[in-house]
């Protein structure tokens, strides 16, 4: 019983961790976590639904006026770089797709272009500002590989760009983030009413 105690106090307080202090790591948020409450985090930590559930929970109580419109707004948002970046076939994924995006969150977008400078010349021709990031390790038919970064800045809001090879778009994350196409992004815009 203690140990799934044990887990639920990590899960909840990960939860505050990636709200309230804008870590986006859910494995970071675990691990502050249970240092925090002085737990072993070593074993025994929740999987990363537990924490979802959690941030849910989270904004049902601390959110619950204003997280549906500031999670629309952050997709319509979402939705028109999607469309900017149409070429590169855009998918929405993260906070903002799970519904569970803080303040300090930014929207992600997984890109697939043919090469980084494609988008890079993109964004510089749009005069569309952006910053290059250290890569990202994310999971790739059972492999870890590093995609490059960009943080755009569009229209004062933070996308984070993750610039995946053309090949992944075939592939849906067995394990990881969802996505969702420009298409999939109107649907659920349209059944919340905002698009």
């Amino acid at each position: 019983m203690e140990p799934t105690r044990n887990r639920i106090r990590i899960a909840q307080l990960s939860a505050r961790i990636i709200v309230e202090e804008g870590v986006r790591e859910y494995a970071v948020a675990k691990r502050k976590a249970a240092q925090r409450l002085g737990l072993d985090w070593g074993q025994n930590l929740p999987d990363d639904d537990s924490v979802t559930a959690a941030l849910q929970e989270y904004h049902r109580i601390f959110r619950f006026q204003h997280q549906p419109g500031f999670i629309r707004r952050l997709r319509q948002t979402a939705l028109e770089a999607m469309e900017f970046l149409q070429n590169f076939s855009p998918h929405l994924a993260g906070a903002v797709l799970e519904g569970t995006a803080g303040e300090l969150q930014p929207i992600t977008l997984h890109l697939f272009p043919d090469s980084p400078e494609e988008v890079i010349w993109y964004l510089v021709t749009g005069n569309v500002r952006y910053r290059e990031e250290p890569d990202s390790i994310v999971e790739l038919d059972g492999r870890r590989i590093t995609v490059p970064t960009l943080v755009i800045d569009w229209n004062g809001t933070q996308v984070e760009a993750l610039l995946y090879p053309p090949k992944a778009l075939r592939h849906q994350p067995k394990h990881g983030p969802r996505r969702a196409s420009i298409r999939a992004l109107r649907r659920l815009l349209d059944e919340e009413g905002g698009g």
